[in-house]
């Protein structure tokens, strides 16, 4: 069974930049002040890359592009449903399940970090927006971002079951696919990916300019 490219470079680079990251920030998280800097400027980094590839989602290549893999709701049921039963539809890209984990995380994870800006540990260290919005305001944001990573690791929970189920159960290697971007074709005619170097461009650029115009704002 032949295979083919699904995954190109900036698809599989973004995504184990995101796990590592994302690891950092669970582990600085509730560290001592040396290390929350270091938590400061990885979630810099998470957002710029969230960035980019949220861009690289409306410019990139066919796999990437979110109108390629993100389905109703009508089409994601009827999915789980075959999925439960172990007879689901092959998909190249996304299938409709892995595509809503994919838009729930990066939600949940720009909240994340969309909130961090704004919070402080109320002794050294403040957010590069934090001064811009009233006391309870940036208290309620703390908040959410105290909280929200319990659901961000219920949820990379769920996706690393996801995908221990089709490596296991249905013989499917979306772990390997990650990494070297390809995956067999089964009955699925493929198309030809190519990767748009203006769209990798301006994506890069988005991501840079912001993770340049965090840096230069004072911790």
């Amino acid at each position: 069974m032949r295979s083919t490219l699904v995954w190109d470079w900036p698809v599989r680079i973004s995504h184990w930049l995101m796990v590592l990251l994302f690891t950092g920030l669970i582990l600085t998280g509730k560290s001592e002040e040396d290390y929350l800097q270091y938590h400061f400027h990885m979630g810099y980094s998470l957002s710029a890359v969230i960035i980019a590839r949220v861009l690289y989602g409306f410019y990139g290549s066919y796999y990437a592009r979110f109108r390629q893999f993100v389905k109703g709701p009508n089409i994601t049921i009827r999915y789980l449903k075959t999925l439960l039963k172990g007879k689901p539809r092959h998909y190249l890209g996304h299938n409709p399940m892995g595509a809503s984990m994919v838009v729930a995380l990066l939600v949940a994870l720009s909240v994340q970090w969309g909130t961090g800006l704004f919070t402080s540990d109320e002794v050294f260290t403040y957010g590069p927006f934090y001064s811009l919005i009233p006391e309870t305001l940036a208290e309620q944001l703390a908040s959410i971002h105290h909280f929200l990573p319990n659901i961000l690791l219920g949820l990379v929970a769920l996706h690393v079951l996801a995908v221990l189920y089709h490596e296991l159960c249905l013989k499917e290697r979306l772990v390997s696919a990650m990494i070297y971007g390809r995956k067999k074709c089964h009955n699925t005619a493929p198309v030809v990916v190519k990767v748009p170097r203006w769209g990798v461009v301006f994506s890069l650029l988005m991501g840079l300019s912001w993770l340049a115009a965090l840096w230069m704002m004072p911790i």
